[in-house]
C-alpha cells in the first residue's frame, strides 16, 4: 500500500522538525522543502539514526521563486498529494530584497506558498480529503497592509511586514476557498507562540529576555504539530474548510481579512508577480 504524501515547507526546525517526525511516525512519505543545506544534513542524519526513511529533500530557497520551479516539477511527479503544509517563515528587521528586488518577508512567508500551492493545485485537486494548511500568526490583526506599495518604498518596518504576510495568508485562504469550495480543503491557522528558534537570527537588544520567557511561557512545537495532525487527518474537520483557527477551533480573524476587494486584489497582483495568470479555470 502506497504512503500519504505530505509536503512541507521549512522543515529543517521548529515547528517544521516536529511536524517531519510527526507526519513520517504515522505512516505519510513526507516531501521536505528547505534551503540550509547543513540544517538538511543535520536532519537527514537526525531522522536516520531513528530509523525513519520516508522523506525526501528539496533545497530551495523560498525567497526566490524562480527556485522553486525544480522541486514544483518533480513534486508533480507524485500520484497525490494529500497534505501540504505551507510552514516556512522568516522576519527581516532590516529591509532585504531579493534577486528580483521584492521584499523577502513578503516572497517567503506569502508568495512562495501562493506559488507552491497553485502550481501543485491539480494535484491536491485530485486526491480525495486533501488538505492545504496556511500558517498564519494572531499578529495579522496588527497588520497595516498597503497593497500599492508592497515593497515598503517610503518606510520599512519589520515586524508589520511580517504582520502584513500573516494577513496575506488569510486572504488567500479566503480566496481560494471561495473558488474552490467544492474541490478543496484549506484551513489558516494561528499556531500560538512556539518554543522555537524562529527570528534568532536577528540582533536586536532584547532578544535574550524574549528566549527567556518563550522558554517559561511558549507552546511546546510538538504539542503544535500534534494539532495540526489532528486537523490534517480527522474528518471532522472537513466542515471547517476555509476557516481561520486556533488549537483547532474556529475563531474570527481582523476585519480586513475579510474584505473581498482585499482578497482579490491580492490575488491578481501576487498572479502577475509569479507568472501565473493562465493557471486559473
Amino acid at each position: 500500500m502506497k504512503k500519504k504524501n505530505c509536503i512541507i515547507t521549512g522543515g529543517t526546525s521548529g515547528l517544521g522538525l516536529s511536524l517531519v517526525e510527526k507526519f513520517i511516525n504515522n505512516g505519510f512519505f513526507v516531501h521536505i522543502l528547505a534551503k540550509d543545506n547543513k540544517k538538511i544534513n543535520n536532519l537527514n542524519n537526525y531522522l536516520h539514526k531513528k530509523n525513519l526513511k520516508s522523506f525526501k529533500f528539496y533545497q530551495t530557497d523560498l525567497a526566490e521563486i524562480n527556485e522553486l520551479n525544480e522541486s514544483i516539477s518533480q513534486l508533480k511527479n507524485l500520484n497525490t498529494i494529500d497534505i501540504l503544509i505551507n510552514n516556512a517563515g522568516a522576519i527581516f528587521l532590516k529591509k532585504t530584497l531579493n534577486s528580483k528586488g521584492i521584499e523577502k518577508t513578503f516572497v517567503v512567508n506569502y508568495l512562495s506558498h501562493f506559488f507552491l500551492t497553485l502550481s501543485l493545485l491539480d494535484l491536491i485537486k485530485k486526491t480525495k480529503n486533501s488538505r492545504i494548511i496556511n500558517i498564519s500568526s494572531w499578529g495579522h490583526q496588527l497588520a497595516k497592509l498597503n497593497l500599492n506599495d508592497i515593497n515598503f518604498s517610503e518606510k520599512y518596518n519589520g515586524v508589520v511586514a511580517y504582520n502584513n504576510s500573516k494577513l496575506m495568508n488569510i486572504l488567500f485562504n479566503y480566496k481560494i476557498n471561495r473558488i474552490y469550495t467544492n474541490s478543496i480543503n484549506t484551513y489558516a491557522i494561528h499556531p500560538g507562540w512556539i518554543n522555537t528558534n524562529f527570528g534568532n537570527y536577528n540582533q536586536f537588544a532584547p532578544r535574550s529576555i524574549i528566549k527567556i520567557a518563550r522558554f517559561l511561557l511558549a507552546k511546546n512545537p510538538n504539542k503544535v504539530a500534534n494539532e495540526i495532525y489532528n486537523l490534517c487527518t480527522n474528518d471532522k474537520y472537513l466542515n471547517y474548510s476555509g476557516k481561520y483557527l486556533i488549537n483547532n477551533d474556529v475563531k474570527k480573524s481582523s476585519k480586513l481579512s475579510y474584505q473581498i476587494d482585499l482578497q482579490d486584489k491580492l490575488w491578481d497582483i501576487s498572479l502577475q508577480l509569479t507568472n501565473l495568470k493562465n493557471i486559473i479555470n
